[in-house]
């Protein structure tokens, strides 16, 4: 009879792990699907934005802080946003946010459809930002406390993967259209995507707040209990240095890479919107190939190892850009930076996710979301302005080294929060 009884508690126990583990995966797999539809359509105006922004009339010697700016006001409204984005998925919960902000990006992309001045798209493109930010925000909370240190890297590059196969489409999608429909065409694509998302996120995606869903979330994660009473985890080393490298990460994102790669294709090499849409896609297609095999690999050998790694090689490849004297080495720089990316940029929200708080998601990872977008707001218009008044060469080499120096600082006085044995090291 004891017998029966511990085997009964067991096969209940093993049950119980099973259905959990099939419900987190699904809330994986809704999210990811959500991201994709959103994805897709940011990533189609990355090719046509400064020919669209010139057609508004803005003159070509003033093309490069005019698309920074554009690409700022959007990463602007992502870093203001973040903090309330978390404060609005604790109180109202986090389905709010992940139907409400799809919502919102439909109703920008549409404005923009209609946009006749320049004025009108910064005001639209800060509403965008806005609408990102809450979704991104919402979705990684999610991923925060349904999974543990020995599969937070996955789930968070399988986010990542879902975010750059959208991507991986968008820019040679966005750029063939914009060629041959015109540049309007590619907003209306835009805002059926976001429709999209929206649709799915209201019909698909549950609430999985502690307040609602106490008994389906992760369990005391042991790497986490000796930090439950911490209150200085978002101002020790180890935040600080890892929210510098998501920060010159997308400061080189949006300044370098999308501000100024599209023109140094149009105005070293003389490139078709579709051939530059080509290379930006080659940069996500490496992302998407690389993010899942890097996140397994940080829950397996830690995080640090791929964070420098990636750093340094994503370096690397701003670097060629510049050097660039035909097209098929255009791509190839592509290519390297993509490996960089691929290897590197999943992983530092998961080592933010093992350092944080567990009754504290929320706020941790929207403090870490808004340093890092300063970056969008940073870069584009760094890089814009020493583009307009020093040439495309010297925004690739300064953030670039930037980049190189911050990753290498981590690598040195960072700790690793992943190790053989489970153990966090403080």
């Amino acid at each position: 009879k004891e017998l029966f009884q511990v085997l009964n508690a067991v096969v209940k126990e093993e049950l119980a792990v099973n259905n959990r583990n099939v419900w987190r995966n699904e809330i994986v797999v809704l999210l990811c699907i959500g991201e994709i539809f959103l994805m897709m359509g940011l990533s189609f105006l990355s090719p046509i934005l400064p020919k669209f922004i010139k057609s508004l009339g803005i003159e070509a010697q003033a093309i490069g802080i005019a698309v920074g700016l554009a690409i700022t006001a959007f990463g602007a409204a992502r870093a203001i946003m973040d903090i309330p984005a978390g404060m609005i998925a604790k109180r109202f919960g986090r389905r709010f946010l992940l139907v409400g902000a799809p919502l919102v990006v439909l109703i920008s992309a549409l404005g923009c459809a209609f946009t006749t001045e320049y004025w009108q798209l910064i005001i639209w493109r800060i509403l965008q930002g806005a609408g990102a930010a809450s979704y991104s925000v919402a979705a990684l909370i999610v991923l925060g406390e349904i999974s543990e240190t020995s599969n937070r890297g996955l789930y968070i590059s399988f986010f990542w993967t879902a975010a750059l196969i959208g991507a991986s489409f968008g820019p040679t999608l966005g750029g063939f259209m914009g060629e041959y429909f015109g540049y309007r065409a590619v907003f209306f694509c835009y805002a059926a995507l976001a429709l999209l998302a929206v649709i799915w996120g209201y019909f698909r995606i549950p609430e999985t707040s502690l307040k609602q869903n106490k008994a389906q979330l992760r369990s005391e994660d042991p790497n986490l209990v000796e930090r439950k009473n911490s209150s200085r985890f978002l101002f020790n080393g180890n935040f600080i240095l890892i929210s510098l490298v998501a920060l010159l990460t997308l400061v080189t994102i949006g300044g370098t890479q999308a501000t100024l790669v599209p023109l140094v294709g149009y105005e070293y090499l003389s490139l078709r919107e579709g051939q530059v849409g080509i290379s930006l896609t080659v940069i996500a297609i490496m992302q998407v190939i690389l993010s899942p095999v890097a996140g397994r690999f940080s829950d397996k050998i830690g995080r640090k190892k791929l964070i420098v790694l990636g750093g340094v090689i994503s370096a690397l490849g701003l670097i060629m850009f510049v050097q660039s004297s035909s097209y098929w080495f255009f791509l190839f720089s592509a290519l390297v930076l993509g490996l960089g990316r691929g290897i590197g940029a999943p992983v530092p929200t998961a080592y933010v996710s093992d350092i944080a708080l567990k009754e504290n998601y929320e706020s941790t990872l929207a403090c870490f979301r808004a340093v890092s977008d300063l970056g969008w707001v940073i870069g584009p218009l760094l890089c814009g302005y020493l583009k307009d008044i020093a040439g495309l060469s010297l925004p690739f080499y300064l953030t670039a080294a930037m980049l190189f120096l911050i990753v290498i600082l981590f690598g040195i006085f960072g700790k690793e929060t992943v190790v053989r044995k489970e153990k966090f090291i403080r």
